[in-house]
Order: structure tokens, then C-alpha cells, then sequence
């Protein structure tokens, strides 16, 4: 799901101030700013919040586009500007590093075995146990993600999420084709190297296994040490999307795969409403405009 570029007319009629233009408007490109925000901020909230405030900021300066590139382009552009320095509810500095990831993983691990020592042997993974799995895979890989100071996330999501060509994501994120190259490879390769050595979803002799971190996992969540707010709270809907991705893309083994499986993250249905609420109260829709 890339952001998606609505027709002339609804741009030209929510310049007219049409309420129902600009509700089409949001409609349309809401769902690809809420899956980048998601990715980049790693958390539900966050994301709602910083989606809201790239909204509003597209619609109250639509005369700033002057139509030299793609409308989406120039939205692409807004939502990385902003998320560059969006506010976070949880500190994000410094960022969470890789070698820390590393050791929480071992730690899962060792209490795994810990646990196993008292028990007569593995048991078969129950469809929750799956499920669970699932979600831990998801959260693991959003950890790595954020790893990256913001600069390198956005290249590198722009790129294995959207799958944008240098060209435009370049533009996007305001520095030249090969500037946007460079970056990328440099995300590219921390993040590849790390998973290629540490995950086994990416390689198979790797010791970590989602299904392994479990009973750490759930130790945590009953001590109250998960963030139910975070991106490993995968909704009932999107968990069908989230299967039937992860069951494809993992049968590749490659670190970019993994995070092309996570689901298209559903923005609150509440949102729409909230802006255009804003944007009457505040005058930007004009009482006399096109319904």
C-alpha cells in the first residue's frame, strides 16, 4: 500500500473548500501516511497522533502544491518532513540499539531453556501459540527498525515497505537520487547483517526462534512489561492479512521480506471525523463551498 493519489477534481474542489472533496481527500491518502507512521514511530498512538497532524498540514496548505510532481509525491513529502521530528510519547532517544536487542533475545532464550529443564519434553505449538508467534515476530522486527535513527528509518521504509524508486524517494526526502542510494545501503546493511546473524526467520542456522521467546515474552506481559499500545498489539482484523503475508514472505529469507510481511496497520475510524471537525471549527471549509 503505497499513498494513494486522488483525482484532480477532489484536489481542486477541496481547494474550493468542499467539505466532502476534503473528506474524499483524507480518505484516500490516510491510509498510506497511518502504515508509514506506524512503521517509523512504532507505536499505534504515536502513529494516530502524527497521521492526524500530517493530515491536517496537507489540507490546510494544498495551495503550497503546484502540481510539478505527482500530488502524492508532494504528500510523501509533508509526512517525512514531519515524522523527521514528530513528538513521541516514550522517549526515543537514545535509540534502542542492536546490541541491546541482541541480549534481550538471549535472554528469552536462556529463560526458554530454563523452563525446558522442568518439563518432559517440547510440545506441539497450539494455533494460539502461532498466533503468538505471529506477534512476537512482529514486534521483533519493528525493534530492529528502530534501531535506526529516523533519517535511515525513513529511507529504509520508504524503500522495503513502499518499494519507491530512488528517484522519487529522493525527492521525497529532499536529497538527490544518489544521496538516497547511499543511505539506504547503509540502513540496508545493519539491519541485514544483524538479522542474517541473529533471526531465524532470515537464517535457519540462526538460535533465535519466535516461537522460543514466548514464555519470555508472556513472563513480561503478566508482570505488565509490554506496551499493549506498541505495534505488537495486531488487531483481530489485520491478523488474517498478517498469516497469510508472514507465511509467504518468510518462506524467502531475507530481512527486507520480513518487514514487507507486517499487515496494512487499519488507522482508527474515528480519525476522518476528528479533522474535519477541526478544519470546520477553524474556517478552512468555506460555509458557501461545493458539498
Amino acid at each position: 500500500m503505497k499513498i494513494a493519489e486522488p483525482d484532480s477534481s477532489t484536489i481542486r474542489d477541496a481547494l474550493d473548500g468542499s467539505l466532502s472533496a476534503t473528506d474524499s481527500l483524507i480518505t484516500t491518502i490516510q491510509p498510506g501516511i497511518y502504515k508509514l507512521a506506524v512503521h517509523v514511530l512504532g507505536h499505534r498512538d504515536d502513529a494516530a497522533d502524527a497521521t492526524q497532524e500530517i493530515l491536517l498540514k496537507v489540507v490546510t496548505h494544498l495551495a503550497g502544491f503546484r502540481g510539478e510532481s505527482a500530488f502524492s509525491t508532494w504528500v510523501w513529502r509533508v509526512a517525512h518532513n514531519h515524522l523527521m521530528t514528530a513528538r513521541t510519547r516514550k522517549a526515543e532517544s537514545p535509540e534502542v540499539s542492536l546490541d541491546a536487542i541482541a541480549e534481550r533475545l538471549e535472554q528469552g532464550l536462556a529463560f526458554a531453556s530454563s523452563l525446558a529443564k522442568d518439563t518432559a519434553g517440547a510440545t506441539a505449538l497450539s494455533p494460539q501459540d502461532k498466533l503468538e508467534a505471529r506477534q512476537v515476530a512482529l514486534a521483533c522486527t519493528q525493534s530492529m527498525l528502530m534501531a535506526l535513527d529516523r533519517e535511515h528509518r525513513l529511507v529504509y521504509v520508504i524503500d522495503t515497505v513502499f518499494g519507491l524508486d530512488s528517484r522519487q524517494a529522493g525527492a521525497v526526502a529532499g536529497i538527490t537520487p544518489a544521496a538516497y542510494r547511499q543511505r539506504l545501503s547503509r540502513a540496508r546493511s545493519r539491519l541485514d547483517t544483524f538479522m542474517g546473524r541473529s533471526c531465524g526467520l532470515v537464517n535457519p542456522d540462526a538460535r533465535c526462534r519466535c516461537e522460543r521467546q514466548l514464555p519470555a515474552v508472556r513472563h513480561l506481559a503478566r508482570s505488565g512489561g509490554v506496551d499493549r499500545g506498541a505495534v505488537i498489539a495486531i488487531r483481530q482484523d489485520e491478523m488474517q492479512e498478517a498469516e497469510r503475508q508472514f507465511a509467504a514472505f518468510t518462506r524467502v529469507c531475507d530481512a527486507a521480506a520480513i518487514l514487507r510481511a507486517h499487515p496494512d496497520y487499519r488507522a482508527p475510524e474515528s480519525m476522518r471525523s476528528a479533522i474535519l471537525a477541526v478544519l470546520t471549527h477553524e474556517g478552512f471549509m468555506q460555509p458557501g463551498a461545493p458539498q
